[in-house]
């Protein structure tokens, strides 16, 4: 498997127990070595991002010479949404804060 992939027996043996990332240029080379989309080599429970699959398929029409391209942009998309996740969740962070700050003291009978 690993030859018809173009990659060493010992990278798949990396790749089978998790001591090496799979990229993507890798991963298509496998679903075509196994004669499979590349969708179909991932979980059905893939919950959110379910609608992904189809995306995923589209790879195996990538002419290899540019799957490492489409790997960048990949990358580039995962920063650039964990960066939106931060932006967010640093905007919640301050509108929670704002509003502990702007809410009135509540005193009790008695000055207390």
């Amino acid at each position: 498997m690993a030859r018809s992939v173009g990659i060493s027996p010992a990278q798949l043996a990396r790749l089978e127990t998790n001591q090496r990332g799979l990229y993507v240029e890798d991963f298509v080379a496998i679903a075509e070595a196994l004669g499979e989309k590349p969708g179909n080599l991932l979980p059905n429970d893939l919950g959110a991002i379910g609608h992904l699959k189809p995306l995923i398929d589209r790879l195996g029409a990538v002419r290899p010479e540019f799957l490492s391209r489409v790997g960048s942009i990949v990358d580039k998309v995962a920063l650039l949404t964990e960066d939106v996740t931060m932006a967010a969740r640093l905007e919640t962070e301050a509108s929670v804060a704002g509003r502990r700050k702007s809410r009135p003291l509540v005193r009790r009978k008695g000055g207390r």
